[in-house]
């Protein structure tokens, strides 16, 4: 039982040097640093939401398209006057 106690006050005498050896950061500049994380989240955020918007309405305007083949293929059928209603679902779940 005294080996016990003995290697219990060991690791708490080991543990207080460890903290008087590795000080911790200030609370003030783990905030800056939090700040920092937000911000940047921030950011990016914008330009995920925004930029990409921005750039596929150049894109459209400069004649590209932001759709995928099919789905663009789809919109010109559409433009063109070409309607398929085969997919088109009724209420009762039975397509026409």
């Amino acid at each position: 039982m005294a080996s016990a106690n003995s290697n219990n006050n060991s690791f708490k005498k080991l543990e207080e040097i460890e903290k008087s050896q590795a000080p911790q950061p200030s609370p003030q500049t783990e905030k800056n640093v939090m700040g920092t994380a937000r911000n940047i989240g921030f950011i990016g955020n914008v330009l995920e939401l925004y930029l990409s918007k921005a750039l596929g309405m150049i894109s459209a305007l400069f004649g590209g398209s932001d759709l995928p083949a099919d789905q663009a293929e789809d919109v010109e059928d559409l433009r063109n006057g070409n309607f398929d209603n085969d997919s088109t679902i009724e209420p009762g779940g039975r397509a026409n």
